[in-house]
């Protein structure tokens, strides 16, 4: 059964996906771009604010990236087929942005078993709960953390000794 967090990151991947149809191949082309700012950002920004604060840098690089890209002249191309390219750029980041939402939750490492908790036992129980419930949750977030880029991307605030 889907948790409250799987609501929250599908909703955002439907947004995403919904606004690259709209927007075409523009959105499609600031992908990239957003990705590697981001990426370049949120091991520095990290320190400075709450990592909760990571899938709202996304979500404003991805829109701020999408409105810079349409003052560049780009081929009209059919309707149809910008809204199938804006739809792969859509796709895309909200698949990034669903991801930052179930991994943005802290995690503590446990020197008794040498492994990480997710998510942290200091988290208030409701939360807690929504992201323990999740099916989705936990098996991303072992995934991204056995994964050197995907830790450096979307587990920037994870540091184990």
């Amino acid at each position: 059964m889907l948790s409250w967090l799987d609501l929250m990151a599908l909703f955002v991947l439907s947004a995403a996906l919904a606004v690259g149809i709209r927007q075409g191949a523009p959105f499609a082309l600031a992908v990239i771009p957003a990705l590697v700012i981001y990426v370049l950002l949120a091991p520095v920004v990290t320190p400075i604010v709450p990592h909760l604060v990571l899938p709202l840098l996304a979500l404003g690089l991805g829109l701020g990236l999408a409105y810079a890209t349409h003052f560049i002249p780009l081929p009209q191309l059919t309707p149809t087929l910008e809204g199938i390219i804006g739809g792969i750029g859509g796709l895309l980041w909200g698949l990034f942005l669903a991801f930052t939402i179930w991994l943005s939750f802290p995690s503590e490492f446990v020197a008794s078993t040498g492994a990480l908790r997710y998510p942290s036992e200091q988290m208030p129980a409701g939360i807690k709960d929504g992201i323990v419930s999740s099916p989705f949750a936990r098996p991303l977030f072992d995934w991204a953390s056995g994964n050197p880029i995907l830790k450096a991307a979307l587990l920037p605030h994870v540091n184990q000794p």
